[in-house]
């Protein structure tokens, strides 16, 4: 069973519910509704009215529905840094190395965090020990706060309002945590802006790679060089029609704008490990360094504490 369990969800081994008992088996009606086809026309909204304005307490209605993603372990390692100070928002704008207006011009901004410093606390206060595993904290947080911003993210549109993640705070990352003074041990992985469309709802055209290149039955498999032509016309169909760029452009320039030897992301990869570095996450040990090899038997490491 997995160590990402939502909270209420039953262990392994008690559930004694009979078949007949589950509407999804049984045919019967389920009391959410069949959101397959609205998922699969959902788009990120890029302009948003900046006359509009969202009340604060839908968006804590928004944040505590995203609160009952699954988690590992229990831990829930993460935080949404509510930034509502323009000239902060300014500035972080900035440090996206702009481009990103919308930070500025939606209705609310949040910062999605890994949050291991609440887990060190927690533990303090019943004086345990805490120790930060640097790769596992990054990789583990990283999930648990990207599972919680979906969550925000469907209660949002489900409201009619938009929504545009903002990967760009990766391009000055360091900067960005102490612009909005973040503690050791929080670590900013993405923006998130909440607003009311200015065009009325999401209209970008936001193509995908076909289902066949991203489900693989029964083990990976590499593509076949059809598969990823097919890939190339699918999302070739954005150009024209999107903030990528226009008719004359192909989706190999945009692949290689963000891994190629001098993509975002080979330049990303230093100032990540720099703001791991300043948020705490090396403080135990670095990241080169191995785990511990006494850190607990062989049944500690894997039952995962699903609850």
């Amino acid at each position: 069973m997995s160590d990402r369990t939502p909270a209420g969800g039953d262990r392994a081994g008690t559930d004694r519910t009979s078949r007949t008992d589950r509407p999804a088996l049984a045919a019967a009606v389920a009391e959410v509704p069949d959101l397959a086809p609205w998922l699969a026309r959902r788009a990120t909204v890029r302009q948003f009215d900046t006359d509009a304005e969202i009340p604060d307490d839908e968006v804590r209605a928004m944040v505590d529905a995203g609160r009952k993603a699954p988690t590992s372990g229990t831990t829930q390692m993460y935080s949404f840094v509510w930034i509502r100070d323009p000239d902060r928002r300014e500035r972080i704008h900035e440090l996206c190395s702009r481009g990103t207006v919308q930070v500025e011009e939606a209705s609310h901004f949040l910062l999605v965090c890994i949050d291991l410093r609440r887990i060190r606390l927690l533990l303090e206060h019943r004086d345990r020990e805490f120790r930060t595993a640097p790769a596992m904290g990054l990789l583990e947080g990283a999930i648990d706060a990207s599972l919680a911003a979906m969550g925000v993210m469907l209660a949002a549109e489900s409201r009619g309002y938009g929504v545009c993640p903002i990967g760009n705070i990766l391009n000055n990352l360091t900067a960005v945590a102490a612009t909005t003074d973040l503690p050791s041990g929080v670590l900013p992985i993405f923006g998130l802006c909440l607003g009311v469309p200015r065009h009325g709802e999401a209209t970008e055209h936001a193509p995908r790679v076909p289902l066949d290149a991203v489900l693989h039955e029964g083990g990976y498999r590499d593509a076949t060089d059809d598969q990823l032509d097919a890939c190339y016309d699918a999302m070739n169909e954005m150009y024209g029609d999107s903030v990528y760029g226009d008719d004359r452009r192909e989706w190999q320039e945009t692949l290689e704008r963000y891994w190629g030897p001098n993509g975002f992301m080979n330049r990303r990869e230093g100032e990540l490990l720099d703001a791991l570095r300043q948020q705490g996450f090396f403080e135990a040990r670095g990241i080169d360094e191995p785990a511990d090899t006494d850190a607990g038997t062989d049944a500690d490491r894997n039952t995962g504490g699903a609850v």
